[in-house]
């Protein structure tokens, strides 16, 4: 093992806590949040108390990461002014809500999100994917250049549509992408006093209030037409006949409104944002993209990608996981202190506010061999570098709160990334203009610029 990765140990953390000067270059809030946070960490260490116009403890060590996450509940929760600002979109859904509220809404979901219950999304996952790649032989025999994030985005909604609400949304697209833009460009904004709030007369606020507006339209109408239909076995008829365990209650419309906006945000903008990394690096990492080939090749063969071969795609899912090390698409998180507590020795008042960077977390280069390099290998769970148990790479995060979407999410992955793969190679066109943006979540700022070259 290289020496750089014994120089700490994730299990456990002895540090100081560093406190840089007062507003210390707050200025780059306004550009690349992820830069800030990734520089504060690399000039101050893995334990930062920054006071400011926005004041927090940011942490960056595994050990840290994983008391905060695994204490959700009992000494951290989500009342903070950034979770604040979420709560303006999201309403109290799951994503946001707390205590009794959040226990309730996780049992009653809990179920739609099972191994079992995600297995039966398969087929439709393959044939958004064979739908998209049969679009894609013209642009390919013409090399045609064009963005493959807006594809990505189209297809990962159309699956969204289909199986949570038995509807592609392809009349509705353009709208949910607009509405898509505009949350995820008010939920990265930093919250600075008297402008976070939303009645604050900022073109921002006023956007998101007309978005939300067309939103909750466009959900109670949903709503309203599957309640008067026949009965549908997608994740929307779920919810809608779903009852909680111990009272027999169901949710109301407005508490169906709100998880329905979550789960179209989340299932569909951060698999777009994943999959586009990874055409990225496939293309800057030829001798990974052989090795994933030999693989699809071995084990899925000329005939149709079937469930039983995801088990198999051993080194495809490694690709997966190793992309989200380096792009998270969810790449920041945050806590609120309930009480005063220790953390890493050291007393945090109540009140007080946590936050760290996956961004940064996931390229600490104590736990991670060269970390700036696609690997992997490193995801292999006998590779002696393969950290995962030790919170040094959390993209779905950890503890009573890890994303209930996560086989969802993986299971969408693979099958993209093997349809895709078997028959493209995803070429990065010399026009393309790399820089990435960390708004609400990971994405390449000018989308991803590519051509197709048939296998």
């Amino acid at each position: 093992m290289n020496s750089a990765i014994q120089k700490k140990s994730p299990s456990s953390f002895t540090g100081d806590l560093v406190r840089p000067r007062l507003c210390y270059r707050q200025w780059m809030l306004a550009g690349n949040p992820a830069y800030f946070f990734d520089h504060l960490a690399s000039q101050f260490g893995d334990f930062v108390h920054y006071r400011g116009l926005f004041s927090f403890y940011l942490v960056n060590h595994p050990a840290l990461v994983k008391q905060v996450l695994m204490n959700t509940h009992k000494t951290f929760d989500k009342n903070t002014v950034i979770y604040d600002r979420f709560r303006n979109v999201f309403g109290d859904g799951l994503v946001v809500s707390e205590g009794a509220k959040w226990k309730r809404q996780r049992r009653m979901m809990q179920p739609m999100f099972g191994p079992v219950t995600v297995q039966g999304f398969f087929h439709e996952m393959v044939s958004a994917a064979e739908e998209l790649a049969d679009r894609w032989h013209t642009q390919c025999q013409t090399g045609t250049v064009f963005d493959i994030a807006d594809d990505m985005e189209r297809v990962t909604l159309q699956i969204a549509g289909k199986v949570l609400f038995s509807d592609g949304f392809e009349e509705a697209r353009e709208q949910i992408a607009a509405w898509t833009s505009t949350i995820n460009h008010y939920s990265a904004k930093p919250p600075l006093p008297i402008v976070r709030q939303i009645w604050f007369p900022s073109q921002i606020n006023r956007q998101l209030k007309q978005t939300l507006s067309e939103f909750q339209q466009f959900t109670h109408q949903l709503i309203a037409e599957r309640r008067g239909g026949p009965k549908v076995n997608d994740l929307l008829g779920i919810l809608l006949q779903a009852k909680h365990e111990e009272d027999g209650m169901a949710m109301t419309d407005a508490e169906i409104a709100e998880e329905v906006l979550g789960m179209i945000i989340g299932g569909h903008e951060t698999s777009s944002s994943a999959l586009t990394w990874l055409w990225y690096e496939l293309h800057h990492n030829p001798s990974v993209q052989e090795c994933l080939l030999e693989e699809i090749d071995a084990v899925v063969g000329d005939g149709p990608v079937k469930l039983e071969h995801l088990p198999q795609l051993r080194y495809a899912r490694m690709v997966i996981d190793e992309c989200l090390r380096l792009h998270p698409p969810f790449w920041f998180e945050n806590r609120n202190v309930m009480q005063d507590t220790n953390l890493g020795g050291h007393r945090i008042p109540k009140g007080s506010m946590v936050v760290f960077s996956r961004y940064s977390l996931h390229r600490h280069s104590s736990f991670w061999n060269a970390p700036e390099t696609f690997d992997p290998l490193r995801q292999n769970p006998e590779h002696p570098e393969n950290t995962r148990s030790s919170y040094a790479q959390v993209p779905f995060g950890g503890g009573p709160r890890i994303c209930i979407g996560l086989n969802f999410a993986i299971m969408e992955l693979t099958v993209m990334l093997v349809v895709i793969a078997r028959r493209y190679r995803v070429i990065v066109d010399s026009s393309d203009r790399h820089e990435m943006a960390a708004q609400l979540t990971m994405t390449p700022r000018h989308g991803l610029k590519v051509r197709l070259e048939s296998r």
